[in-house]
Order: C-alpha cells, then sequence, then structure tokens
C-alpha cells in the first residue's frame, strides 16, 4: 500500500468536520474532509491510498470498516478489499486484494462477468466465498446489451430478498434469503426491452399494518426513472408499475446515460443523476467564479406516500462533468457528487423542507476518473 498524507492542513479552525471517502478509477481511495472555517465550508484532502487494484468502482461502510469493489476492466474477475477507517481519514487494509466474480460486498454484482456472488464477511474483515450465479442471456436490441450486466445488488425492507437490475437482460433479479444465509434465485421482472435497468432503491411507508413498498428503478439506456409498487408472490417478489418519467422530464439529448438513484433520509424525495448532457452552466468551481462551465445534472424527484408516483421537482446542475455517483448525508442537509469527467467532488446544501439543491459549498479535485463517494457520519 502506498499513502500520501497532506499535513499542515487548517482544520484548526474548522467546526464539525466530517469525512468522506472517494475512489477512482486511477487506483486510489481518496479521504477528504469537510470542515467550516470562518462560516465557509472547506474540502480538503487528508490522505490518499493506493489500493493495489486498477479500477476501484464501490465503496460501503459498515462501522469502523469500509468495503472496497474493484472491477478489473477488462478482465471477467474483480477483486475486493477491506480497510479500517479512522477520524484522521487513514485507511489501514486489513487483506491483501482477494479475486471474486463480483463488485460490492457480501453481495456482489459483476457486470463484466455476468454473475452474482455472495460471501461471507469474518471478524477480521476477510471474505468467505460462498455462492455464484452465472447468467447466460440473449443478446438485447441495444448494443450494451451484448450478454446479463447485473449491476447492484439491493436488499428488500423485509431483509428477506435480493434484488439485482441487470442491464444487459432488462431483468431485476430476485433472490430469496434462506435462513442460512445463502440465496435462492426466484422469478425476475421483466423490464421494458432496452431499457438497461441500471440502480435502485426500496422504500417502505405506513404504519405497520397499513405498510406499503415501493421500488424505485433509473434505466441507463432509455433514462427512465420509474416507481414500482412490490409485493410477495410465491416466494419471490412481485412489481407494479406505478409511473416512469423521462430522467430529465423532457425528451433525453442523444448520449445521455443516467446514473445514480437514491431515496432522501427522510423518505420524501428521490434523487437521480444523468451524465453525457451538460446542458446546464456553472459558474468554475477551480477557477474565476466569472468563467462559465458546462454541468451535468442532478435531478428531483417528490414521491407521493400514497401511491409511490414520482412527481418531477427540480433540474440541478451535478457541479460539472459526469456525475456517476452522489451520495446525501445521513441528516440530508448535504449532497456530494463524484464527477467521473471532471476528477472532482462537488459538496451541494440540501433543503430538508422541498427537497431541492442549492448552493454549491464546497469543491476539491480528486486524481482519476471518479467512480464513488460517500459519508462517513
Amino acid at each position: 500500500m502506498i499513502y500520501k498524507i497532506l499535513l499542515g492542513i487548517p482544520l484548526l479552525n474548522m467546526v464539525s468536520a466530517v469525512n468522506l471517502y472517494v475512489a477512482s478509477y486511477g487506483g486510489n481511495i481518496t479521504s477528504l474532509s469537510l470542515g467550516q472555517s470562518n462560516g465557509e465550508y472547506v474540502l480538503s484532502t487528508l490522505s490518499t491510498v493506493k489500493s493495489e487494484t486498477p479500477d476501484p468502482s464501490w465503496l460501503e461502510k459498515s462501522g469502523d470498516l469500509l468495503f472496497l469493489a474493484n472491477e478489473n476492466f477488462p478482465g471477467p474477475n474483480g477483486t475486493i478489499i477491506t480497510y479500517k477507517t479512522s477520524e484522521t481519514g487513514i485507511l489501514t487494509p486489513l487483506q491483501k486484494p482477494q479475486t471474486t466474480p463480483p463488485g460490492p460486498v457480501s453481495i456482489a454484482t459483476n457486470s463484466g462477468g455476468s454473475s452474482v456472488s455472495t460471501y461471507e464477511v469474518n471478524s477480521d474483515g476477510s471474505f468467505s466465498p460462498l455462492q455464484s450465479f452465472f447468467f447466460k442471456s440473449p443478446p438485447g436490441p441495444h448494443p450494451q446489451q451484448e450478454t446479463s450486466h447485473p449491476h447492484q445488488a439491493i436488499l428488500d425492507p423485509t431483509e428477506k430478498f435480493i434484488v439485482v437490475p441487470d442491464l444487459g437482460s432488462d431483468l431485476i433479479r430476485v433472490f430469496s434469503i434462506e435462513d442460512s444465509n445463502r440465496l435462492t434465485e426466484q422469478n425476475s421482472f421483466s423490464v421494458p426491452a432496452g431499457s438497461g435497468p441500471r440502480h435502485g432503491a426500496f422504500l417502505r411507508v405506513g404504519e405497520y399494518t397499513s405498510q406499503k413498498t415501493y421500488f424505485f428503478l433509473i434505466s441507463e439506456i432509455t433514462n427512465t426513472v420509474a416507481s414500482y409498487a412490490v409485493s410477495p408472490a410465491d416466494k419471490s417478489l412481485e412489481f407494479t408499475p406505478i409511473s416512469s418519467n423521462d430522467v430529465l422530464n423532457q425528451a433525453p439529448p442523444k448520449g445521455l446515460a443516467s446514473a445514480e438513484l437514491t431515496v432522501s433520509p427522510d423518505k420524501k424525495f428521490v434523487y437521480t443523476s444523468a451524465r453525457n448532457a451538460p446542458i446546464l452552466s456553472i459558474p468554475n468551481p477551480s477557477g474565476s467564479k466569472n468563467d462559465l462551465v458546462p454541468s451535468d445534472t442532478l435531478q428531483v424527484w417528490k414521491i407521493d406516500p400514497s401511491s409511490g408516483a414520482l412527481s418531477f421537482q427540480q433540474l440541478a446542475p451535478a457541479g460539472g462533468l459526469n456525475p456517476r455517483h452522489f451520495s446525501l448525508n445521513k441528516n440530508g442537509t448535504l449532497a456530494a457528487v463524484a464527477l467521473q469527467g471532471d476528477q472532482r467532488v462537488v459538496i451541494y446544501e440540501r433543503s430538508t423542507d422541498s427537497g431541492k439543491l442549492g448552493k454549491l459549498l464546497a469543491s476539491s479535485q480528486v486524481e482519476g476518473q471518479l467512480s464513488n463517494v460517500i459519508w462517513d457520519d
């Protein structure tokens, strides 16, 4: 491991500093600190870890452990590594990279390898392989759909099912979780041909006796954000379509590629991102504020809790180009955006009342094409 630690950062006057972790295709994990100094937000680099893997693509945090997934393009197998976090932002590797046919942690998807794998996370942060599922699908109508591309593993609110959007097969693959923590593949749900389902999120609303479960899905190829009512069905899950909207709330321009989706902590809003369509302009975060630079967009959607339908609220600047990933802090007041195209992380304020994104509060250049940013709060 190679560490680059930046010393002498003026953090003494900062209050309520919080750390963030950023993965990049440059092979790095960068620790950032967001704090306030003299009434202004400051985003500073604490340390950079050379991950020994070429394509860090996804981060997950559990307690004081940080799990890194590496895509290993163009090979079929990725790797996963575990790090121990610290208040200083310095990450300590707990093991050497372990070769897997997957991506994230515990349950991992491998888009390039057309597979889903499961692992037991041991007390020392290491992994023990449990299962692997491999998929063969006929080519879809879009060139990106030459084979199965499982893109994300999502736990449902009952913690009894895992769903996997398969971009290459236009499927939501469903797996039940058995008492032994092993998965059983169940009936899949088909989305419209050529959609390219990428990422999603569940939401449960209502009191115990009248609870409703919704699933929100962003599709990369057709650039839509859809909502579904979810109910149990013969050891699987049934998805009933509710609404589907163009991600920009207008006809998508050529080349648009939708990326990320998340639900706000207050369960009232859905946030999405779209790449390769910089239709907005912003003051240059890294230069003269009088200079305008192009920006891709984030989108804000209000959730109707009674029906699960989404209504468009805002088209907001992403802070630059190619917002591959973004995340909200725990109390929902801030949004961090990883800009793959600009190699920059930006922080936006968020209204907990309207759900809208506001002022750009801070930004920091980070080496490599950024793939993921998460909060340590």
